[in-house]
């Protein structure tokens, strides 16, 4: 991809960068303060975007599983895009991102790094594309062909002199460019719309572009104005791994309180494993007086560990993210984040994971401390 220059778009995002989009309940205002509060609740400012999977530590502090874990969380939702703004600033101590977001400020900011991954996102891109457009789906394609993996190439193929709309220097535009790298293009053979997930929905369902890639929430929404799933998942590149990113600061000095939020992140996960109806329902309701993502109960339980995974202990975050062999081994998603975003120019060097993956020391402290194996709620 070196040597070439990007094509896209810019259009102004729905908030700008470090804006927050909402307070949720619990939060308040100010920067982050991880001190010791009332009740001696250690407290910690936690950034959180609003998505299906993201949202998840709601229920931590709806349920009051954060105080019984020693802390005294602020929620606060944020766009996308202005997660990793706010944590640099200092505003929040956590946020809910992925490898892609350290990577992407790394440099400029090297004490940032991943903490810890509980949520592989296996299937949960999808490429959309629109009915009477003039592409065509990779099941279409194989049920015509009974070759997948040259219907994979021919969708990706035929997006050359099209109009993608997606969240460049995020996960998102990362798929698309990694799967036009997979069968030799580049992001010179496309021309891309910059936008919000949100705001760029919004654009295509209006008619921006000839496809689009968000999250899961603006997925549904397109499915339910009758767009459909060109490639999704592993037919796009390596997933996105949801976790914990903060600084190398916060870690040493705090921890235990790192330590414990993972515990009821886990905790979270079990429950809604158990109970996904009532999970979905409270997730679903918050994010649908947020956005307009439109996303049902139902739906939520359909891809809930369907077309997203979700670890509900160590031992099975082990599994997933750390163990060479897992669904979302994490070396090979941050190698990916390396190639696309060094490769496209938007940063100077390649991350180097030793310096800002820390989930392996992480891992071994949480299991030391709580376990692996853990089953109840």
């Amino acid at each position: 991809m070196e040597g070439h220059e990007m094509k896209k778009t810019q259009i102004a995002a729905a908030v700008p960068a470090a804006v927050l989009v909402v307070a949720l309940a619990g939060c308040a205002g100010g920067d982050a303060d991880s001190g010791t509060g009332a009740g001696g609740l250690t407290k910690l400012a936690v950034g959180i975007s609003p998505f299906q999977d993201t949202y998840l530590p709601i229920i931590g502090q709806e349920k009051g599983w954060f105080e019984e874990a020693g802390l005294d969380v602020q929620l606060r939702s944020l766009a996308w895009n202005a997660t990793m703004p706010a944590l640099i600033s200092g505003d929040v101590d956590i946020v809910v991102n992925n490898t892609t977001g350290v990577v992407s400020v790394a440099n400029a900011e090297p004490d940032v790094v991943y903490a810890y991954g509980w949520n592989p996102f296996t299937e949960g891109s999808a490429l959309m594309i629109r009915p009477d457009g003039d592409l065509e789906t990779i099941d279409d394609l194989e049920e015509a062909s009974g070759d997948r993996e040259a219907a994979r190439t021919e969708v990706i193929e035929s997006l050359a002199g099209k109009t993608i709309v997606t969240t460049l220097s995020t996960d998102m535009g990362k798929q698309i460019v990694d799967a036009l790298a997979s069968v030799g293009m580049d992001e010179s053979d496309v021309t891309f719309v910059d936008m919000d997930p949100d705001a760029g929905l919004a654009a295509f369902i209006t008619g921006t572009g000839d496809a689009y890639l968000g999250g899961i929430p603006q997925r549904a929404k397109a499915l339910d104005e009758g767009m459909l799933i060109g490639l999704s998942g592993p037919d796009l590149a390596a997933p996105p791994i949801n976790g914990a990113v903060t600084t190398r600061t916060f870690v040493d000095e705090h921890e235990d309180a790192m330590l414990s939020f993972i515990d009821v992140m886990h905790r979270i996960i079990r429950y809604c494993d158990a109970e996904t109806e009532a999970c979905g329902q409270t997730i679903t309701d918050r994010l649908n007086e947020e956005t307009a993502a439109g996303l049902t109960v139902d739906g939520f339980m359909d891809y809930w560990q369907n077309i997203e995974l979700y670890a509900p202990n160590a031992h099975a975050a082990d599994e997933m993210i750390l163990a060479e062999d897992g669904v979302s081994y994490w070396k090979t998603t941050w190698d990916s984040d390396n190639a696309y975003l060094f490769g496209s120019g938007e940063i100077p060097a390649e991350v180097p994971s030793d310096d800002h993956f820390l989930m392996p020391q992480i891992w071994e402290a949480y299991v030391a401390k709580y376990g692996a194996d853990q089953t109840d709620y």
